[in-house]
């Protein structure tokens, strides 16, 4: 009697499978496998009936990129643009693909139980289980891009996962999962970044962030400097290097020129000044406040685009 029970009788665990499993299918409908770069394995996300949203550290052409869809089948594509800053890249194919369904991240929460969905490069799908172990609010990722939302998953994301999507128990994309935002772990770039992302390498190929070439160590100001020129802070951004040619370069930033504001910015520590240019527009001209040696003074510097190679400075 207690066997024919468990037989006819669904346990928990079983429905729990069968549901991870339907979801599953229904995100690798809209998962690719992404082979355009001689080293490193990719994921791609169906994000409309032509374009793929994927990893941009995962893109080393624009041309002839290789997709391998659910069933078999494979396609072209052509790189419409990049970010490096979010590690987001937008290609397009002729294919006919399944748009894959997107969660509601108002409705995310740690604990909640989350899939990593990836394709290798013989057109498998591959799936790995856990939770999301952390979400915090918006971030500045260590390229200077802007994320909506902190969010990351506790799960095993193997190399060809980078590029696919991060879902919910329904089979929904609550982000993309990444190797490049972080040299410690992957996270997921959430859905709402995606949208707005894609939309800006849509209409432009490329989003374009200021740029005035120092890098910088975050610096202690003194108690009588503060007081001389009515500053609050407590620290500022000192240059320890400048890009050869670059705007700061060109604008007659030394080395050891402290920068403390750029426009009506107070600067502090890097972070700060990459915030700064994050929303500031290439080609118009803003004043940095700096003090050189013990005297505080105004300088005006034309921002230049960020070149995509340059981690270093700001």
């Amino acid at each position: 009697g207690i066997l024919r029970c468990m037989n006819t009788t669904t346990s928990p665990l079983s429905a729990l499978s069968a549901e991870l499993t339907t979801a599953v299918a229904t995100a690798a409908a809209s998962v690719a496998y992404v082979d355009a770069h001689p080293r490193r394995d990719a994921s791609g996300i169906a994000w409309d009936e032509h374009h793929v949203v994927t990893v941009e550290h995962a893109i080393d052409r624009e041309d002839d990129i290789e997709l391998r869809l659910e069933g078999g089948a494979t396609a072209r594509a052509t790189l419409i643009g990049r970010d490096p800053s979010t590690d987001v890249a937008l290609l397009r194919t002729e294919a006919h693909l399944r748009p894959a369904p997107r969660a509601d991240l108002a409705r995310l929460a740690v604990g909640n139980l989350v899939l990593g969905i990836g394709r290798d490069e013989d057109g498998l799908t591959g799936a790995s289980f856990g939770i999301v172990s952390s979400l915090d609010g918006p971030w500045r990722t260590w390229r200077g891009g802007d994320v909506d939302r902190f969010v990351r998953p506790d799960l095993s994301a193997f190399p060809a996962f980078s590029g696919g999507p991060l879902v919910d128990v329904t089979g929904a994309v609550v982000g993309m999962n990444t190797w490049g935002l972080s040299r410690r772990m992957a996270l997921t770039l959430p859905v709402t970044t995606l949208e707005r992302v894609v939309s800006e390498l849509a209409s432009g190929g490329r989003i374009r962030r200021g740029y005035l070439g120092v890098a910088l160590q975050t610096v202690r100001l003194p108690e009588a400097l503060r007081a001389a020129y009515g500053l609050t802070q407590r620290t500022g951004a000192i240059v320890v290097d400048a890009a050869p040619g670059g705007p700061a370069e060109h604008a007659g930033i030394s080395l050891g020129d402290v920068i403390v504001g750029l426009g009506d910015v107070r600067i502090e520590d890097s972070e700060d000044l990459a915030h700064a240019l994050g929303g500031a527009v290439v080609g118009t001209a803003r004043t940095l406040r700096v003090i050189r040696g013990r005297e505080a003074r105004d300088v005006t510097v034309t921002l230049a685009e960020r070149p995509d190679h340059d981690d270093a400075t700001r």
